[in-house]
């Protein structure tokens, strides 16, 4: 019997089963050494790895009703042991039921053969790892992408590196780049204008029967100005994974403001520690999944709202969208439900008191100038300001 899911493209399979379940919650399968007894880990290998396996089968029969794909990391496998701990991955990857995508993360970046051979690993089902996608890093270029999609592996798929939710990620992938159009002013924006160039690429080279991106991008929900640069850059159709969320602090409203598509989906929210750790793990996946779900419906009525008062999110200019993505990073604007003092309900509330420092006090300066050089009433034909003072709290 050959499961349907089985027969989709990666991607095909995390659309199919977010919609099945109504869910975009991702559960990583983490077993390091802290999340272990001590008695088993000093035991010996053997040991180690039984405990390992049982600990990530109690989270995947707890949660399998709520998560959209498991995403097993490959290093804390690896640390069990030379001899048992890939072992030990296999046995968890066909735990999970066949109706739920594996994403197994292992971020490898090489070229020609050696990528070909870590995609192998990755991939193949009798002697290797089973996966249907992986996380990889991008700055080798196609090339060290290529073996994953292409080929005998058209129909997997994976995550790029884009814009990690470490605070790292910055001395690179944030970095400014030279002799680009205005719409790649940065590296990560870079990468993600490329996802889609490379998918298509891989389509052409290795047709298949899915139309879905075979790419999809890592950029953590810690950013959320980041987010959305890399949603507009890359488009409605690319499946972004947002780690952040949770024990990094990562802001779920401000994460799914800026990177759900217009549909409400196109993004994982992937939770560990804060899943391994509660008392009920199957609890707290349905906690997270239905907290992810409000947020969702927050994004669509604020986009409802937003529509029916004829502002078009398309037509939003560059400086309105970056003040927006300031103000929720500030915690300056919310979304949710609230009764205004007019007994209004209102899906959003902005505070501005909450611009309290000098750097904010700056950036809503600037957004205001940038507002009234965008006005045909302020600001006539020359280009300058028809007034000589602003006034105002």
């Amino acid at each position: 019997f050959i499961h349907p899911l089985t027969s989709m493209s990666f991607f095909q399979q995390i659309e199919s089963r977010s919609e099945s379940i109504n869910s975009l919650l991702c559960v990583g399968l983490d077993p390091h050494k802290a999340e272990l007894p001590s008695d088993a880990w000093e035991a010996g290998e053997k040991e180690r790895c039984e405990a390992a396996y049982q600990f990530c089968a109690r989270i995947i029969d707890a949660t399998s009703p709520h998560t959209v794909c498991y995403k097993p990391n490959a290093a804390f496998f690896e640390a069990l042991g030379a001899n048992l701990g890939n072992v030990t991955l296999r046995r968890v990857i066909d735990h999970i039921p066949a109706d739920i995508p594996v994403l197994l993360d292992v971020k490898r970046g090489d070229i020609g053969s050696t990528a070909a051979a870590y995609a192998e690993a990755c991939y193949d089902e009798k002697d290797g790892l089973n996966a249907g996608g992986v996380t990889l890093s991008p700055l080798m270029g196609w090339d060290s992408v290529q073996p994953f999609v292409t080929g005998k592996y058209a129909d997997k798929g994976a995550f790029i590196l884009c814009k990690t939710s470490n605070p790292g990620s910055n001395d690179l992938l944030a970095l400014s780049l030279r002799h680009q159009p205005q719409s790649q002013p940065t590296l990560f924006e870079k990468i993600a204008n490329l996802s889609q160039a490379w998918s298509t690429k891989a389509a052409t080279e290795s047709p298949s029967t899915s139309t879905h991106p075979r790419l999809g991008l890592v950029v953590g929900a810690t950013d959320p100005q980041a987010l959305s640069k890399v949603r507009q850059a890359a488009g409605p159709n690319v499946w972004i994974l947002a780690p952040g969320v949770g024990a990094q602090g990562g802001d779920l409203d401000a994460a799914c403001f800026a990177g759900l598509n217009e549909h409400g989906s196109g993004m994982l929210i992937p939770v560990s520690r804060g899943i391994s750790r509660a008392a009920d793990p199957a609890l707290e996946a349905k906690r997270l999944k239905e907290g992810i779900n409000e947020a969702r419906k927050n994004v669509l009525a604020a986009q409802s709202t937003r529509s029916e008062a004829g502002q078009d999110g398309g037509g939003i200019a560059r400086y309105q969208k970056e003040f927006l993505e300031f103000s929720l990073s500030e915690g300056v604007l919310k979304f949710g439900s609230f009764v205004l003092k007019s007994g209004r309900t209102s899906p959003y509330f902005f505070n501005a008191g909450l611009f309290s420092s000098g750097g904010a006090l700056h950036k809503l300066g600037k957004a205001y100038a940038a507002a009234i050089m965008a006005s045909d009433q302020l600001v006539d034909e020359n280009g300058k300001v028809i007034f000589d003072v602003v006034f105002g709290p």
